[in-house]
């Protein structure tokens, strides 16, 4: 099944855009009459019938409405640090829209290297992303934070709070425990997971993050980059669940 997206189709709009109209008439051959699906970012799948096959704006008139299309059951909040090559962090986004991932925010560390994020390209790559995987959710890429800022939000309660650290915590007073203990004693459906840089967090970063309320995980003793070791935190967390039905 072929998906096209509209970002305001949930809000009475029924045309997509110039470069959604171009993908389906001209690429894809549709015409006046053929019957698209479209998802709008949220979660819902809308049948549509063609009415003007402009390959600028096609027009067209809502048939039927499906909600919490390829959804998953629980909400991940991934804050993780953009490596020095960008593509990498969009590697990441990309497959993690494809596994189930709500909200992606790019921190800046003290260790970090990189400094600046653009994330209109990261936006067009998740909402390709889900097209292709076949959600009606795109997840919503944030602009970039510090890490103490993002420290200090509010969290749904009982959200596990995980922070991914490679060093030992002896001088934190707690214990590092596995990503998979993490989230076996999570109170809810609720995660949010820390990636740092190259780097990693430096220990007053990670001084706040435990007076804040997070814990410390290991993702296990290989070393990972940062993208694979954000991937493999979106696979525990999606593994995790379907393990608990």
């Amino acid at each position: 099944m072929e998906l096209f997206y509209s970002r305001d189709i949930a809000d009475g709009g029924r045309t997509l855009d110039q470069e959604e109209s171009n993908h389906c008439i001209r690429v894809l051959r549709h015409v006046q009459g053929d019957v698209i699906h479209v998802v709008d970012g949220r979660g819902g799948i809308y049948e549509c019938r063609i009415d003007d096959a402009s390959p600028k704006a096609v027009g067209f008139t809502v048939l039927k409405v499906e909600e919490n299309f390829g959804s998953h059951p629980y909400v991940l909040q991934m804050a993780v640090a953009p490596p020095k090559n960008i593509d990498r962090f969009e590697w990441f986004a990309e497959k993690a829209t494809e596994i189930a991932v709500d909200r992606i925010i790019p921190l800046f560390g003290d260790y970090s290297e990189r400094k600046v994020f653009k994330k209109e390209r990261c936006e067009r790559i998740v909402v390709a992303a889900a097209k292709q995987s076949h959600k009606g959710a795109v997840p919503q890429v944030e602009d970039a934070v510090s890490v103490r800022e993002f420290l200090q939000r509010p969290f749904e309660d009982g959200t596990a709070k995980c922070i991914c650290y490679c060093d030992d915590t002896e001088f934190l007073g707690v214990e590092k425990i596995s990503i998979l203990e993490a989230l076996r004693r999570a109170e809810s459906d609720s995660y949010a997971i820390m990636i740092g840089p190259e780097g990693d967090f430096s220990r007053d970063e990670m001084r706040l993050a435990v007076d804040n309320g997070w814990q410390p995980v290991s993702l296990g003793t290989s070393r990972l980059r940062i993208e694979t070791a954000a991937l493999t935190a979106v696979a525990a967390v999606y593994l995790n669940y379907i393990d608990k039905q």
